[in-house]
């Protein structure tokens, strides 16, 4: 997938996402909501993550801007494996750089922390998408 064809396909999935991400959620209530599984928005994330892989550093920056401006897709896509291989872990990783601090850059800390927790998580690996990254998930990757 190429850059305009996945900006196409975050809008429209943010579109229809939007509606659950902005519904408030009463603390009480919190055990009756569940994140939305959607393997749409899940396969267009992991299409994403090969495509930033790839690209240079001004491409890189749209792909985060997308992220940025289409925030209930940011929210709301997973990678659809776990972090337990090298490679599912690096995407993992790469999925952290894209969505840089986020919304709330305590959430990106606490996310990087859980993630540089795993075995597959060596300086190689975290260096190659520390370089991939804008500066704040650069400088949170390598000052850590």
């Amino acid at each position: 997938m190429e850059l305009k064809a996945l900006r196409e396909r975050i809008e429209a999935l943010n579109k229809k996402l939007k509606p659950i991400a902005d519904t408030p959620v009463a603390i009480e209530d919190i055990g009756k909501y569940r994140m939305p599984i959607d393997r749409d928005a899940n396969d267009t994330l992991l299409a994403a993550v090969e495509l930033y892989s790839r690209s240079d550093a001004a491409q890189r920056e749209k792909i985060r801007e997308i992220f940025r401006n289409n925030y209930a897709f940011a929210w709301a896509a997973t990678l659809p494996f776990p972090a337990d291989s090298n490679e599912r872990f690096r995407r993992h990783l790469i999925h952290f750089s894209i969505i840089d601090q986020g919304r709330d850059w305590r959430d990106q800390i606490l996310w990087m922390r859980d993630l540089l927790h795993s075995p597959f998580a060596t300086r190689d690996v975290v260096e190659e998408v520390a370089a991939m990254s804008g500066e704040w998930a650069r400088k949170a990757l390598l000052h850590r």
